[in-house]
């Protein structure tokens, strides 16, 4: 997760990888066990945001936002793994209203610039989050981010 700002506007962007440290002797993913599900839960989170991206436009609630990825992660068997919001306005500050959440009723608007960034965290095994920001359309979104998305596994 990292940001910066420019003309005192924020940005905020999540990658996940994965890196094993073989040179400490731990072999996390020595066995592939622990990989091969990270993995899968990528492209569950790879796929859900792609979902409320997709469904990003002006008139619909925050609450349908999110649940177009939090259902998706859900029917997918993890959703109890998704403990935020899907996402947040951003600005002069990196968390500012709407929070676009299962319970913030607020209708995007045409111009509203928010991130998508639907996670699932396991305990003892890890997480992922893909962030990306986006400004709202009256037909759509635009992303603001067009770097890779695409899965590393270092080490």
């Amino acid at each position: 997760d990292i940001g910066c700002r420019f003309n005192h506007y924020c940005s905020d962007i999540t990658r996940t990888f994965f890196i094993n440290d073989a040179q400490k002797g731990n072999s996390f993913f020595k066995n592939k066990k622990y990989l091969k599900k990270l993995m899968q839960i990528y492209d569950i989170v790879f796929q859900a945001q792609n979902l409320a991206v997709e469904k990003c436009r002006a008139g619909i609630s925050c609450k349908q936002l999110d649940y177009y990825a939090r259902n998706y992660i859900s029917q997918m068997g993890y959703e109890d793994n998704f403990g935020h919001g899907l996402g947040h306005g951003i600005g002069l500050e990196v968390h500012e209203s709407p929070r676009v959440s299962y319970n913030v009723d607020t209708i995007l608007q045409e111009g509203m610039v928010i991130t998508i960034e639907p996670g699932i965290y396991i305990e003892g095994i890890g997480g992922v989050r893909i962030e990306d920001i986006v400004i709202v359309k009256k037909n759509g979104c635009s992303n603001l981010y067009n770097s890779t998305k695409e899965l590393f596994v270092f080490g």
